[in-house]
Order: structure tokens, then sequence, then C-alpha cells
């Protein structure tokens, strides 16, 4: 099932679906992006961690492993603006608990989809980190070594441009959209940041969402996040 909370966050994920690489020309900081996204859709494990900026408090926690046979197990928990979901998943059974309503599928139905490493839940593909070539503004981009945290890193900065982001599904206009990444001097990605202009009724709301990738290859057991003690048939 698609989430719903990403209005914000990842409504670019989502919805525009961005991925490819477009022109041939290079943009700044394009090789550190591409290993990246590699280096993610390579993990046997991790949680994500979405925190609304503004806020500091965590909307979003994905959190996944594979098995041996490459079968994920997976569990979700957003919330915002008064919505929650959770779900857990873990190819054989499906709980979710959608605002209050809990309900459960199993691999016999024909709604139920199971995630592995050649199908892999959309927060656990590459697209998490966002890179859509085409659409970067070049001369509004950069890559440069910046002091922050406890030391020199890489920031990079991607600078979108709306009218090529294709359609989006929520409420307003896109007005802007742009993309803070952050790497340690090796090159490793500590986090990335995405801004999102939305114009509605003639007012522009930015609302900016920091992901963090933990945990990597050390997950040892994903937890049913959803209480099944209220399923509903």
């Amino acid at each position: 099932m698609k989430v719903k909370i990403l209005a914000a966050f990842a409504a670019v994920l989502m919805t525009f679906s961005l991925s490819g690489c477009g022109t041939s020309e290079p943009v700044a900081g394009e090789e550190l992006i591409l290993a990246a996204r590699q280096w993610y859709r390579s993990l046997d494990s991790a949680r994500v961690d979405v925190v609304k900026d503004k806020t500091g408090e965590s909307e979003q926690i994905f959190v996944f492993k594979y098995d041996e046979k490459g079968i994920m197990t997976y569990s979700y928990v957003g919330k915002g603006e008064g919505i929650y979901l959770a779900q857990y998943n873990n190819g054989r059974e499906q709980f979710t608990d959608d605002n209050g309503t809990v309900t459960a599928l199993d691999a016999s139905d024909i709604r139920f989809t199971a995630y592995s490493r050649d199908v892999p839940y959309p927060m656990a593909d590459e697209g998490l980190i966002i890179f859509y070539k085409k659409a970067i503004i070049p001369e509004k981009s950069f890559s440069k070594e910046e002091q922050w945290c406890d030391g020199t890193g890489i920031h990079v900065r991607h600078v979108y441009d709306p009218s090529m982001l294709g359609q989006y599904d929520g409420e307003g206009e896109i007005e802007s959209f742009s993309v803070d990444y952050y790497f340690s001097d090796d090159g490793d990605l500590v986090s990335f940041t995405e801004k999102t202009g939305v114009e509605l009724d003639g007012s522009v709301t930015e609302y900016s969402y920091s992901i963090y990738i933990e945990d990597c290859n050390e997950v040892e057991r994903v937890e049913n996040v959803v209480d099944i003690s209220g399923i509903s048939d």
C-alpha cells in the first residue's frame, strides 16, 4: 500500500518517482550520490529516520532486514497532522494500523505483496536518496568542503526545476525543491535534507526533512510495530 503520510518528505520519492540520469554532462557531487545510492541498495539491513526539521521530531521510522533468501522483513511507523500509520511485513504476513484500524493480510491474499532484494520496498530502494539529473539546475547547485558536525565534510546541494518534476498528487503546487547531502571526508553519506516549497492559496509553505540512515547491516531483528490485539476482519 502507498504510504499516504509523505505529503512533504518523499512526495517526490513516491509521487514523482525520481530516478535516472538524464543528460550526460556531470552535475555537482554526482559521483558521491550515485555511490551512496548503490551502497544503500546493497545493505542487508538498516534503520531510516525521517526528522521534521521544524520540530526536531521523527515523523517516519523505517527498519528493514533481508534474510538469507533475500526476503525482506520491514516495519514502518509514520505520523503527523492527525495521521498515524504503522505497518509490519515479514514476507508471509502483513499487519497494518491505519489511524487505529488494524488489519492483517497473508500470502494467500491477492492484495498481499512480499518484498525482496529483487522487489524492494520503495524506502529500501536507491530512490530514497533523491537524484533526478535532468531536473537539476546546475548553476544553482554545488559541491564543496565545509565545516559541520565535528569536522570537515563535503556538502552537496542540488536545486531542482519544479517544472521538470512531473505530476504532484498532493494539495497545492510544488514551488521549489532542493536536496542538501552531507558526506564525510571519505565520501560516506551521513545525512541528507529535502526542502519542498508548496504553494497553496497564494502562499508558500516550506517543508524541511532530514533523513538519517543508521544501524547499517546491524539490525538483528525487525519488531512488529502493530498491536495485533486490535485486528479487525
